[in-house]
């Protein structure tokens, strides 16, 4: 059974063998079909890929971003199951042993994610869900999600990298959408629920731990980009909406929340001010109880609240420690 495994590459030399090595020691025996996508390095990353002792299908293009470099990958996949995997992120040995047996006996989803474990800058492990890390962890076995915008409002159970697909269904997806520069892969996971059911499997297999990489770069510097892309929340979902069951509305609302409050923050921190209050207004009532959203919601209704608002999220990120 062929696995094919997308990698998008920016200037990530310094984990990349990291990376590589953790796709090739999986344990199972599945023949797996490494897709590496430079997308416009500057760095030795080209130079490790040509040098790998493990055969590997290098692509190359100008830097067009992960979602354009995700896509070409998926136009050459020829495996059963497909999974992507950010240069900087590892999977546990067990990752596909785990996750292809479920969909061997899973026929009804059409993907399924497994638990994360998130070392942030400074050093903060999470583990996601929260609950996998609790003596008294409320999942036991790998199951099909009944919903899937229920179980993600709750547990934001998926990233790039947590997540084996069935391929056929990820090429009638087309892919990413290349126009979004941030929560592309959000978007990707809410629109590719739509085509069927998700499983998730209770076990910490996908590691994402890309501190080191924004310690060098520095926090506001490499998303200061991301944060100007940030499309409005209407734009974000238009694929998203002409697709989803109307008995799956209500739930996906309450999903799009995160989505909406992560946006409008990302308006604020590139200085567009009024289309992030527009937003915060429109879709306050959806974002998640949380401390920054409270903030934004006591600042929306008042323009000098806002600014007072506004200025202290600013003040939060350019006092991030990494």
């Amino acid at each position: 059974m062929i696995v094919s495994v997308i990698i998008p590459i920016y200037n990530a030399s310094s984990l990349l063998e990291r990376c590589l090595n953790s796709v090739f020691q999986q344990i199972g025996g599945f023949e797996l079909e490494v897709i590496c996508i430079d997308d416009g390095s500057t760095d030795n990353s080209v130079t490790i890929i040509e040098q790998y002792a493990k055969p590997v299908i290098l692509l190359k293009q100008a830097n067009q971003g992960p979602a354009a470099a995700r896509n070409k990958g998926i136009e050459i996949a020829t495996g059963k199951y497909l999974a992507f995997l950010d240069a900087d992120d590892y999977w546990e040995p067990d990752f596909f042993a785990e996750t292809v047996s479920f969909l061997e006996e899973h026929s009804d989803a059409i993907a399924v994610s497994v638990g994360q474990k998130h070392i942030v800058p400074g050093g903060k492990v999470s583990i996601v869900p929260a609950s996998l890390n609790n003596k008294n962890n409320t999942f036991q076995e790998p199951v099909v999600l009944d919903n899937f915008f229920t179980f993600w409002t709750e547990h934001s159970h998926v990233c790039t990298g947590s997540v084996l697909i069935r391929t056929n269904i990820v090429k009638k997806t087309g892919g990413q959408r290349t126009e979004l520069r941030i929560t592309e892969d959000l978007e990707f996971w809410a629109y590719l629920a739509t085509f069927g059911s998700f499983g998730f499997i209770p076990k910490v297999l996908f590691v994402s731990d890309g501190s080191r990489v924004t310690k060098q770069i520095g926090w506001l510097r490499k998303n200061r980009l991301r944060w100007a892309s940030a499309p409005s929340v209407e734009e974000w979902e238009k694929r998203i909406i002409k697709t989803i069951d109307e008995k799956d509305k209500i739930q996906y609302r309450k999903a799009r929340g995160k989505i909406a409050k992560n946006l409008c923050y990302s308006m604020i921190m590139s200085k567009r001010i009024g289309q992030a209050q527009k937003v915060c207004i429109t879709y306050g009532h959806e974002f998640p109880e949380d401390k920054v959203a409270r903030l934004l919601m006591i600042g929306s209704g008042n323009w000098l609240l806002w600014i007072l608002a506004v200025a202290i999220i600013h003040a939060r990120e350019s006092l991030r420690v990494l």
